[in-house]
């Protein structure tokens, strides 16, 4: 090749050959790797990390930013993990986080720089993450009540910080469980299936030290569907989880919370509940109340301000409710006669039993027994039926009179028969004791009772028990007291004319047929005197108060002040010399006046029988083994005019070792024996159901809590954290407060 490009005999190469040579040569050496000048080598250098990410400390909502410095032959590629996991698009010298939170802390990242050559990872750095100073969390409601099918929407509010995030748990479990409830991301918490207590929590984003706490009571409660919560008529609701002496003993954490207005005058019924209705277009808690201008009301029962799902009018066109004038003229009472007795519901049709007394046309006075839907008001196919009923006399037959016969006791539903009894007008008239039994689906009347069919006076002996109704046990025999009136009863059955069951406590069959009963000695002076023992209702013992000898009890009271604690099974029938119950006992010293001793139903809870006399005190009576205690073990420091006052307990199960017993004073109700009084509002008071001089609670001592003006022999009811009181034109709810 050097010989083609020599010429002439200077051995040097032409000028206009020298750049062709020179890219000739230049093309070769790099086709070959090298420079020109012998072997060559590879320049290419691995990535070196010169300088390493950093801890970082950043306050929860910052950024936190990590670099690195590296040398090498470029160019340099970068990913950047953590917790070992890549971290898309971070592909840069330096990684800013996304704003910070508490579960990034701890958190370690690192760095792979690559290129040609080679990669290095560098060393970890840490995140710590603090949090926010000043955060604060408030979470609203502090405390509630739900059923087991209607939960609660939970509001947390975060201050001091921009990131108003929080996280939730129920008993420590995030999220919660179905053995304690569920709460969402929005707070809404889905309650168990169970009853019992629990706490909702929110946590702070922005500072996990910081969290705020919601008590959560979850009750199985389905109802309280007749007068008195059970037909026991004991006057005990054993499924309220909420309200316990430490809530009512805290200011503002138990007080008002709504009222609901009743354009009908005075409510004499108890407000009846039922949990978990299907209503409204959802599930709700409903309460229903019936009015004496025979209205029914269906109120959402947790709702504030009032939610009125329904409002019925049980008359037929043409119908005004009963007058109260006249024959039917009564000053013990304020407003005309609708609805007086309360009601009864049946869970399991979604049914309310409702007795309402009309004048028809003007003209014609009739109780009709109505069946009408909880969820709407309509009225069942077949309702109403017009009630009539009669029962042979010695000579003839006696028929019912609704003009002077007032339909005063609760309701009751047994088996599939309802119940209803009837009363008088005060003490005007020719009256007698009925009760009327009815099949629940077809509403055909299966039996009659009557007190006094015979009787030559002008009082038969009327089932009125200041509103009570007759009890029944887990066999169906019924149990009620009747009013002053004749007696001469001889012997069982009983034959006419010998059939007056005058101040007397009757066991009736299902069939209402007589049983068995119980007179006391006295019955002549209770009768001449009008101190009949029908003046409160009968009341149930359970099993563990009895003894051997005498397992089934009931306790029934008078106008003198005594409590009649029977046998049920063989209640002791009448001697005219001793008493032959089980045993009497004798509460105060002031009885032997027509507004004195008992207007109202002695209730019962865990081994106690709680009695509230007029002019007397709240008290508490032991009973085991068949024996009732002869002096109260504890009272309140209040006492109760007339017309005394109805006690119900409140506990927390079956098994609770502590409760509530709620008082409703009623003494300003504007009526009595004597006459109209003075009007005013009633008082609610909550009493340590076991230390009762331990006062919880009273509606008086707050103006906000006042309750609507009182009306005679209401009882209170207790159900889902709330409690429920009637009295003139309005239902006031009280509740835990926010």
């Amino acid at each position: 090749m050097n010989r083609l490009l020599r010429t002439g005999d200077s051995g040097h190469t032409a000028s206009w050959c020298r750049p062709l040579l020179l890219a000739f040569w230049t093309l070769v050496l790099a086709s070959c790797g090298g420079s020109g000048s012998g072997n060559q080598t590879n320049t290419n250098t691995a990535p070196t990390i010169t300088t390493q990410p950093q801890n970082q400390t950043v306050t929860v909502g910052a950024t936190a930013t990590f670099s690195v410095v590296a040398t090498g032959t470029g160019p340099l590629t970068y990913q950047w993990v953590k917790n070992s996991t890549a971290i898309g698009g971070a592909t840069s010298a330096s990684y800013t986080t996304p704003a910070t939170v508490s579960g990034d802390n701890g958190s370690s990242f690192a760095v792979t720089v690559s290129n040609v050559a080679g990669s290095q990872t560098s060393s970890a750095a840490t995140l710590t993450v603090n949090g926010a100073s000043g955060v604060s969390v408030t979470l609203s409601p502090r405390r509630t009540a739900v059923t087991t099918r209607v939960g609660q929407s939970f509001t947390a509010a975060v201050s001091g910080t921009a990131n108003t995030g929080v996280t939730w748990s129920v008993d420590g479990t995030a999220g919660g469980s179905a053995a304690v409830g569920t709460i969402s991301s929005a707070g809404v918490y889905s309650p168990p299936a169970t009853a019992g207590t629990h706490t909702v929590t929110a946590t702070s984003v922005a500072n996990t030290a910081v969290s705020a706490n919601a008590s959560v009571a979850v009750t199985d409660l389905t109802g309280v569907t007749t007068q008195r919560y059970d037909n026991s008529r004991d006057g005990q609701n054993l499924q309220e989880y909420a309200l316990g002496s430490s809530v009512l003993s805290t200011a503002g954490a138990f007080g008002k919370v709504f009222t609901c207005a009743i354009g009908d005058g005075p409510v004499y019924s108890q407000p009846l509940y039922v949990a978990n209705l299907a209503i409204g277009g959802g599930t709700h808690n409903v309460v229903f109340v019936a009015t004496q201008q025979n209205s029914v009301y269906a109120f959402d029962a947790d709702a504030s301000p009032c939610i009125t799902y329904w409002h019925m009018t049980l008359e037929p066109a043409g119908s005004t409710p009963t007058p109260n004038n006249g024959n039917q003229g009564d000053s013990d009472l304020n407003g005309p006669y609708g609805i007086f007795g309360t009601p009864v519901i049946d869970l399991t049709t979604g049914v309310l039993y409702a007795v309402a007394s009309t004048l028809d046309n003007g003209t014609n006075f009739n109780y009709r027994l109505h069946a009408i839907s909880l969820a709407t008001g309509v009225e069942r196919t077949g309702a109403p039926v017009v009630i009539t009923a009669s029962v042979p006399m010695t000579s003839g037959t006696l028929t019912f009179d609704p003009s002077v016969h007032m339909q005063r006791p609760g309701l009751l539903l047994s088996g599939s028969t309802v119940y209803v009894a009837f009363g008088s007008y005060g003490d005007a008239n020719t009256y007698f004791g009925w009760i009327m039994g009815y099949d629940k689906t077809a509403l055909t009347q299966t039996g009659v009772f009557n007190t006094a069919p015979n009787s030559s006076e002008s009082t038969g002996a009327a089932i009125w028990m200041a509103g009570a109704g007759p009890a029944a046990d887990s066999s169906g025999n019924l149990f009620f007291s009747s009013a002053n009136g004749p007696f001469n009863i001889t012997g069982l059955p009983p034959a006419a004319p010998a059939n007056s069951f005058g101040d007397t406590l009757v066991k009736l069959t299902s069939g209402l047929a007589v049983s068995d009963f119980f007179t006391p000695a006295d019955q002549a002076s209770l009768d001449s005197g009008d101190l009949d023992l029908g003046s409160a209702g009968v009341m149930l013992l359970p099993d563990a108060a009895g003894s051997v000898t005498h397992p089934h009890l009931a306790i029934a009271a008078d106008k003198e002040s005594n409590l009649y604690m029977v046998d049920r099974d063989s209640p002791g029938q009448y001697n005219g010399v001793t008493n032959t119950n089980v045993q009497t006992v004798t509460v105060n010293g002031s009885g032997g006046g027509i507004t004195t001793g008992f207007f109202t139903t002695a209730s019962y809870w865990n081994g106690n029988v709680y009695a509230g006399a007029v002019g007397d005190n709240v008290k508490r009576y032991p009973i085991s083994n068949a024996h009732l205690a002869t002096t109260a073990a504890t009272q309140s420091t209040d006492s109760y005019g007339y017309p005394g006052v109805n006690v119900v307990i409140s506990a927390g199960g079956s098994g609770a070792t502590a409760g509530i017993a709620w008082a409703l004073d009623t003494n300003a109700s504007g009526t009595a024996t004597s006459g109209a009084s003075g009007t005013g509002p009633a008082i609610l008071r909550a009493y340590d159901a076991t230390a009762l001089g331990t006062a919880l609670w009273s509606s008086s001592t707050l103006s906000a809590d006042k309750c609507g003006n009182a009306v005679k022999f209401v009882v209170p009811t207790v159900a889902n954290g709330k409690v429920y009181v009637v009295g003139t034109n309005q239902l006031t709810v009280y509740g835990l407060l926010p």
